[in-house]
């Protein structure tokens, strides 16, 4: 019997927000900006089984070019206050961090490298002005990239089980991420949240 090992050794464990991550800060632009922490948090894998196993996923369908289609990735929305103890634990922890409540998590399922998102930028954008959006990757790693609305070069960032990305001061009005698909990937799982 072959055990497949984790990615990283603070992927495994029962999770918990780690005590010693550094956030580092990454201008954009003059008004953009994105703070990454490395194994910000631990347990990161178990997060991702329970997640997978007790969400009620679902494949959304949009309409692309005249036609409809499935969406590349499975999908869910959490009510923060029916959450599990360390999702509000995280939503808790970014809000004293960016001096905003989180309101919202959505999440996203990369089942394998096949699943993505094009580019876009998040509609919380349409709502507010300026806002922060948390983004705590489980699983397998997968780059986001990020790159100006109306062109200009991408900007790509590996995220690991546990690793944190802030998008915020005017991010999602100038600029657009994705993550694209890839030859082979473990299963990953975006959570990401929304100030209210």
């Amino acid at each position: 019997m072959v055990q497949v090992l984790p990615l990283s050794l603070f992927a495994t464990g029962d999770p918990q927000l780690a005590n010693d991550s550094t956030i580092l800060r990454h201008d954009l632009d003059h008004a953009s900006w994105i703070d990454t922490a490395t194994g910000w948090l631990h347990g990161g894998d178990a997060l991702l089984d329970a997640l997978v196993r007790d969400l009620p996923w679902r494949q959304s369908r949009r309409l692309m070019w005249n036609r409809w289609v499935d969406e590349p990735r499975l999908t869910t929305g959490v009510r923060l206050a029916d959450a599990s103890p360390v999702l509000r634990a995280i939503a808790r922890s970014l809000g004293q961090t960016y001096a905003s409540p989180f309101a919202s998590c959505w999440c996203n399922y990369y089942r394998d490298g096949r699943d993505s998102v094009a580019w876009h930028s998040d509609q919380v954008a349409k709502e507010r002005r300026n806002p922060i959006v948390a983004i705590v990757s489980l699983g397998g790693p997968r780059t986001l990239a990020l790159r100006p609305k109306g062109g200009g070069a991408a900007q790509s960032f590996a995220m690991h089980s546990g690793d944190l990305l802030v998008m915020g001061g005017a991010t999602q009005h100038h600029w657009e991420h994705a993550v694209a698909k890839c030859v082979r990937a473990a299963p990953r799982l975006s959570v990401t949240f929304r100030h209210g």
